[in-house]
């Protein structure tokens, strides 16, 4: 959605799936650029996720990023919804060939794409994490990719350099136009 109009990007099934309302008004920033923020309607997720568009003058998406709670992602249940809204994110935002170049994060995430049959269980050994799933999994501060034309970055804050809630560490998952 990255290059799309902001009107056609909330429309789309990702926003309707989790239900993701406007939380606050638009903000203008600098250049002619606005920031608009979203979180999920219902009550169980919405202080957990955060989706913030950033918009050019012209109404189009130049920056996208999903914000979680570190405890949602390392939740025992709930962790599954996480990395869910995270491949889901990611399928919305990058268009398919970016998709392609993210190498087996999507997997990573558990995401086997839409329309799959999901089997328990994995035979053999697990293969180390990458760069990106290793920040993911908190084990790592920061890690990014350059993507065509596109930038995937991957940032764990401490509750002291949060945006929100100062009791709560954070991951912003970023992908901006380069």
């Amino acid at each position: 959605m990255l290059g799309r109009a902001l009107t056609r990007a909330v429309d789309h099934e990702f926003f309707r799936w989790f239900h993701l309302v406007r939380y606050e008004a638009p903000r203008g920033l600098a250049d002619g650029a606005t920031w608009h923020g979203f979180r999920p309607e219902g009550a169980r997720f919405r202080d957990l996720v955060t989706v913030n568009l950033e918009t050019d003058r012209a109404g189009v998406i130049a920056d996208a990023k999903l914000c979680l709670d570190r405890a949602f992602i390392e939740h025992a249940k709930d962790g599954r919804f996480a990395g869910d809204i995270t491949a889901s994110f990611l399928r919305w935002v990058l268009p398919e060939a970016a998709q392609k170049e993210l190498g087996g994060f999507l997997q990573e995430l558990g995401d086997l794409g839409p329309n799959v049959i999901r089997f328990k269980g994995l035979a053999g050994p697990l293969p180390q994490p990458s760069a990106l799933h290793r920040v993911y999994l908190g084990q790592d501060k920061d890690a990014g990719l350059d993507l065509t034309g596109l930038t995937l970055r991957l940032t764990n804050l401490q509750a002291r350099d949060g945006p929100r809630d100062p009791g709560h560490d954070w991951i912003w998952i970023r992908v901006a136009r380069s």
